[in-house]
């Protein structure tokens, strides 16, 4: 099998909704208005690039993603980064397309000179320790009820 890893574009949208339909994390799936939303967000190109875009392919098919923000903090010396979803689908896991995403964002990391890569995770924590990852905090969410 072999991956490739590129920068996400405005074609891959069908494709990354169905992906993005797979990361439950306890709301209901996203519906296609509010992902085509988010989605033109994502692609909207800035100076400081915020949002990172990296699409994994397999055999010309969409077997994953993974969306990065790089931000300043005010406790963090320079650009920091966090890994906001990285999704394989379900029939490629296992094949080391989750590796590949995660190398294609520490290299783009590291280029812009950006010195913490962050991740929140809830269900697979095994996958970022064997990657180098350490725990150091809890993750928490509260789900707001908007009027």
């Amino acid at each position: 099998m072999a991956i490739s890893i590129r920068r996400g574009q405005a074609e891959d949208a069908s494709a990354l909704l169905g992906l993005a339909r797979q990361f439950t994390t306890g709301r209901e799936p996203i519906g296609r208005d509010d992902f085509q939303v988010a989605y033109d967000n994502v692609l909207r190109r800035r100076d400081q690039e915020t949002n990172v875009l990296f699409v994994a392919e397999s055999d010309g098919a969409v077997v994953g993603y993974s969306l990065m923000t790089v931000s300043r903090l005010l406790h963090a010396p320079g650009l920091t980064a966090h890994l906001q979803e990285i999704v394989v689908d379900e029939g490629s896991r296992g094949l080391g397309v989750g590796d590949r995403l995660i190398a294609a964002n520490e290299h783009y990391c590291m280029g812009r000179g950006v010195r913490q890569l962050s991740a929140s995770t809830a269900r697979i924590g095994s996958f970022y320790n064997h990657r180098g990852f350490e725990a150091v905090g809890e993750h928490y969410r509260k789900l707001l009820e908007l009027e």
